[in-house]
C-alpha cells in the first residue's frame, strides 16, 4: 500500500480553527493513554494518585470526497481501523480497491478513494424492521475446532491486551487460525477493535474464510454482520450475546460461543462446527 498510503505527522504547534463560543475538549496529542491525577477513597481515607486514562481520539472519516463518520477510538492501527471498517460495511472486496489513502494525525481525520465494488449475488436481504435491512450473504465454511481449541483462544486474547492490564478501559479482538494467533488488536469500543484485528487481515491478505475470532465483550447483531461480512465462521467470546446476534449468526451460519470462561462455554449457535477432540 506504500504507493497510495500518505500520513501526515503530528505537527505539536498546530492550532485548530477557533470559533465564537467554540471549545475543543481536550488538546488531543497521538497517544494511547494518559496520566490523570485522580482522588481515591477507600472506606473514609482519601488519597492522591496518579492513574493511567485511556485515550478516547475522534477521527471523521471521508470516502470519495463525502464525510461518513467520526470514530471514537483509541488512536493507533488507524488504518487497520479504516481498512476494516470499508470492509465489514461492504464497501471494499480487498486492499486493491484501495486507490487513495491519507490520515492526518494532527487534524483528526482519514480520507481515501475507493473503486465501487461489485454486488455479491448470494447476498440476502435480511428486514432489521419496516424501514431498515441488512444484505449479506451466509457463511459456507466447514472448520471444526475442539473445547481445548476454544478455552485455549480465549485465554490467549484476554492475556494479550496490555492496554487493558494498564488501563482496564478497552475490549480486545484477536484472530486465530485455530489455536495460533494472527493479531490481537485493542480499542475502547469493541466493534472498532473487531475492524481493526478484520483490517490488519485484509492488508496483509489474510483470508478470514477458516478464522477463528476471540472478543472480549459483549457479542451484538453489529459484530456478527462483521463476521458475516467477512465469512469469519467462529464468534467467541467471554462475553454474552444478544438476541439479534444469536438470530444473526443463526441465519448466516455463524458458530457463536460466549461465557467463555475457565473450562466452561455456551454455544448458542450452528454447534455443528465444535467436537469434543
Amino acid at each position: 500500500m506504500n504507493n497510495i498510503y500518505s500520513k501526515t505527522k503530528l505537527q505539536e504547534n498546530s492550532k485548530d480553527k477557533v470559533f465564537e463560543n467554540s471549545y475543543s475538549l481536550v488538546d488531543y496529542k497521538y497517544l494511547n493513554s494518559f496520566n490523570v491525577e485522580v482522588s481515591k477513597i477507600n472506606e473514609h481515607e482519601v488519597s492522591i494518585d496518579n492513574e493511567e486514562i485511556i485515550a478516547e481520539y475522534p477521527l471523521s472519516f471521508i470516502l470519495n470526497d463525502k464525510y461518513i463518520n467520526t470514530f471514537l477510538c483509541t488512536p493507533y492501527n488507524l488504518e487497520e481501523l479504516i481498512v476494516g471498517f470499508l470492509k465489514t460495511k461492504g464497501y471494499i472486496e480487498n486492499k486493491k480497491s484501495l486507490l487513495k489513502f491519507e490520515i492526518n494525525e494532527s487534524e483528526r481525520f482519514a480520507k481515501v478513494t475507493i473503486q465501487e465494488k461489485q454486488k455479491n449475488q448470494d447476498e440476502q436481504i435480511i428486514f432489521l424492521n419496516s424501514l431498515d435491512y441488512i444484505t449479506c450473504a451466509p457463511v459456507k465454511s466447514n472448520i471444526k475446532i475442539n473445547y481445548d481449541t476454544i478455552y485455549s483462544i480465549m485465554d490467549k486474547n484476554l492475556n494479550s491486551s496490555e492496554l487493558f492490564k494498564n488501563t482496564g478501559g478497552v475490549h480486545s479482538v484477536s484472530v486465530f487460525n485455530f489455536d495460533k494467533k494472527i493479531v490481537t488488536c485493542e480499542d475502547v469500543a469493541r466493534h472498532n477493535a473487531m475492524d481493526k484485528a478484520i483490517g490488519f487481515c485484509v492488508l496483509n491478505d489474510i483470508t478470514l474464510k477458516d478464522k477463528i475470532v476471540a472478543v472480549s465483550g459483549r457479542i451484538s447483531l453489529e459484530m456478527i454482520l462483521k463476521a458475516a461480512m467477512t465469512q469469519i465462521p467462529i464468534v467467541v467470546s467471554k462475553s454474552a450475546p444478544t438476541n439479534l446476534s444469536i438470530e444473526l449468526s443463526k441465519k448466516l451460519n455463524i458458530t457463536l460461543i460466549g461465557f467463555v470462561r475457565g473450562r466452561r462455554m455456551n454455544i448458542y449457535a450452528n454447534p455443528q462446527r465444535v467436537i469434543k477432540k
